[in-house]
């Protein structure tokens, strides 16, 4: 096999490689993205820090 054969053959395996990474990491965000969509809206009244923060609309009436 000459140099510049190899050196071809190198290169299209990483280029092969380099794509299948990219392509595996779309389909994780993918299924990462439909899970928190899926099941974020559930666990959302966790996200709260502070109740007082939100006085709702009487609050803003009486401002």
């Amino acid at each position: 096999m000459k140099k510049e054969a190899g050196i071809l053959l190198a290169g299209g395996i990483g280029l092969l490689a380099a794509l299948s990474f990219i392509g595996i990491k779309k389909i994780l965000e993918k299924k990462q993205k439909r899970y928190n969509d899926y099941y974020g809206d559930y666990h959302r009244h966790h996200d709260r820090v502070d109740a007082e923060d939100e006085h709702g609309v009487e609050y803003f009436a009486m401002k």
